[in-house]
């Protein structure tokens, strides 16, 4: 157990650290974008990434149920199964690999000769391929070792390298951006420290498991269910991405680059939350195969602390975070950067996708993929159609609205499902969590709506912070306290006895 304890401080540790650096250098490369090339470009830019992100549904979902497979075999050090399995992801990263580069291709070419850009052709064509070659390694190489370290609870090695794979590339971009203005070499920087990181990965990964055997027997029915998972992950995808796409097609490439400098900050913090999460969920999934009774006790109190915690990051955004927006794009005139109604809808959004992590988990841990992927589809249809309606007559704040339709269906049956199906409690026991930590969002949003501390100095935005965020968070704690105090003395005593 101290081993394992091990592996979570070290998670939470790295991933706190590479956060730390992430923030600190991820906010300067879009000012940089903006000052140099204008709201068009860094527009664009957003658009191409976002497409990448879409390719990776060619994964077809085998990484997820890759992951749900090993928990079980991982917890009980069955070498022969673990090789089993990963020898089937294995065969099937292969051939995604290979459908990956001849999709990679036709996008460049298509965004050289058939869609306009403030960029020139040539270059937007050496982007595409410079983004796509650290993915087509990671799907011929390194994808499968890098989930068994995940599932053995290894995931600071890859934060480890991935901290220092974004201080060096952002170094590096900002370098080219100051000296030469080349997008092009600007890529190209990033794909050789990106395709260096994965191969310190996986040699890392082959000398800690010098037993895996890739060419065993493969394990075809432990990724059965990957084609179920497909339907979540594009439904996760939808909702992550189908903004940025649809502003791009319904408005223009300067209202995809005011989404995307509000949405830098947020999905800063989405990605935070992911990483400390992720520190310890390959214990939660280890537990949950291994003694249910003890996975319980420890769920409840994890739920109480992780919903808490999220309500008191989101309202503190809501708080502060228009006049850090108005300082970031202070002097940037060609698009309108500050819109207290899109904070607002930004927060509500984040909450509700955020909110229902933990009962995520629990669908994951289970491996009911199958079972639920109608609600994934109706999320998907109801986003699509919903948020279109809403562009057309609200132009960027309509992207929201309609991700927020989506998000109120798939959180209600999410919850329900994890709560009543997987693990026979009622479904109050989560609810009762919402409603005391949203009561306690809407009496800080009542005092403090988001323009507020509008105009202020970034000194005295900071001192502002620091103030009231002292009774803000006391305020979040000893509500939860009052109601759920039984639940986090139990998990503070599981914990003590590094249960």
């Amino acid at each position: 157990m101290a081993a394992k304890d091990n592996r979570i401080q070290y998670n939470l540790l790295s991933g706190i650290l590479y956060q730390v650096v992430l923030i600190a250098l991820s906010f300067l490369l879009p000012r940089l974008y903006l000052e140099n090339f204008g709201s068009e470009v860094n527009g664009v830019l957003s658009t191409i990434k976002q497409i990448f992100v879409y390719m990776l549904l060619l994964e077809s979902g085998a990484g997820l149920a890759t992951t749900q497979a090993l928990y079980k075999p991982v917890a009980e050090r069955d070498h022969n199964r673990i090789s089993a399995v990963l020898s089937a992801t294995h065969s099937y990263y292969v051939k995604v690999g290979a459908a990956y580069a001849a999709i990679v291709f036709l996008i460049a070419c298509v965004y050289e000769f058939a869609v306009p850009t403030a960029i020139a052709p040539g270059v937007v064509f050496g982007i595409v391929i410079l983004t796509a070659l650290p993915q087509l390694f990671s799907f011929f190489v390194q994808a499968k070792y890098r989930i068994l370290l995940e599932v053995d609870g290894r995931k600071y090695v890859i934060t480890g390298s991935e901290t220092v794979l974004q201080l060096l590339s952002n170094i590096a971009k900002i370098l080219v951006i100051v000296l030469t203005n080349d997008l092009l070499l600007m890529q190209l920087s990033y794909c050789t420290l990106s395709l260096l990181q994965l191969v310190y990965v996986y040699v890392h990964a082959k000398r800690r498991y010098p037993w895996l055997n890739v060419k065993a027997k493969p394990d075809h029915e432990a990724i059965a269910q990957r084609k179920s998972v497909l339907v979540h992950q594009v439904s996760g995808m939808v909702f992550n991405n189908t903004d940025v796409l649809l502003l791009s097609f319904l408005c223009d490439f300067r209202v995809v680059s005011v989404y995307t400098i509000y949405n830098i900050f947020f999905s800063q913090v989405q990605t935070f939350i992911t990483s400390i999460i992720s520190g310890f969920s390959f214990s939660l999934g280890q537990l949950f195969h291994t003694d249910r009774e003890k996975f319980l006790r420890v769920y409840n109190g994890y739920e109480t602390l992780y919903i808490m915690a999220t309500f008191i990051i989101y309202t503190l955004m809501g708080v502060f975070l228009l006049p850090l927006i108005q300082i970031y794009t202070q002097g940037v005139n060609d698009a309108n950067y500050t819109n207290p109604l899109l904070i607002l809808l930004f927060v509500l959004m984040n909450l509700l996708a955020n909110g229902k992590l933990p009962s995520n988990h629990v669908l994951e841990f289970s491996g009911k993929f199958e079972e639920t992927r109608s609600h994934a589809i109706w999320e998907m249809a109801i986003n699509l159609a919903v948020s279109v309606v809403s562009i057309l007559k609200w132009g960027i704040c309509g992207a929201i609205v309609g991700t927020i339709v989506a998000l109120l269906y798939r959180g209600t049956m999410m919850i329900f499902y994890a709560n009543k199906k997987v693990l026979g409690r009622s479904v109050f026991q989560t609810y009762r969590l919402w409603l005391v930590n949203g009561a306690v969002f809407a009496l800080v949003m009542a005092i403090f709506y988001v323009d507020h501390f509008s105009g202020l100095s970034f000194i005295d935005l900071l001192g502002k912070g620091i103030l009231h965020s002292l009774w803000i968070v006391p305020l979040y704690v000893g509500a939860n306290l009052v109601f759920f105090g039984k639940t986090l003395k139990d998990f503070i005593a599981l914990r003590r006895a590094n249960v």
